[in-house]
């Protein structure tokens, strides 16, 4: 009999939509992982819920071409975890100019030195009745466009590929 594994699913959102997109790729990954997979949608706010994971799905909204705060502490506190799969996700603004979409994304670079599986990038939701007069001022300033972009086939698409991936992974514990 396989020992549990445990994947975590985690993501920093400050209105929301992030975290929704989480939630969802934690119900997809539960349905798509056999038994012996325990899926864990955690909070930021306690990251030794990644202690003992075997696999992790990471996220963040992005805030002025960064990744929040939460999140980017939580990339710090997994490099010095022990060896394990490591997927990134970022929803951004959506822009009107694709150059700009892309210049806003910095997670490429651990999956470039390979510390991380992949890198997804999602469209985000944007109400702009929630915001204060600076992120108005900074959503202006990269043209994004208000509404919901999150595209929930890519989402469930996404976990199905890593639910895959996950299968073919070997168990360390059995090593």
């Amino acid at each position: 009999m396989q020992a549990c594994r445990t994947l975590v699913v985690a993501a920093a959102s400050r209105h929301g939509g992030t975290c929704e997109i989480a939630d969802r790729l934690a119900s997809t990954l539960s349905s798509g992982l056999p038994m012996g997979w325990n899926v864990v949608r955690a909070d930021l706010s306690n990251l030794r819920a990644f202690d003992d994971a075997d696999a992790v799905v990471l996220g963040s909204a992005i805030y002025f071409g960064h990744w929040m705060h939460s999140a980017a502490r939580a990339i710090k506190y997994l490099k010095d975890a022990p060896l394990f799969d490591l997927w990134l996700f970022s929803t951004g603004p959506i822009s009107e100019v694709d150059s700009e979409n892309a210049q806003v994304i910095s997670a490429d670079a651990l999956v470039a030195t390979g510390q991380a599986v992949e890198h997804k990038v999602f469209g985000g939701r944007l109400d702009t009745s929630h915001l204060n007069w600076v992120e108005r001022v900074a959503v202006n300033a990269v043209h994004a466009l208000p509404g919901d972009h999150r595209d929930w086939d890519q989402v469930d698409e996404w976990a199905r590929h890593i639910a895959g991936q996950l299968l073919v992974v070997p168990d360390r514990a059995a090593s």
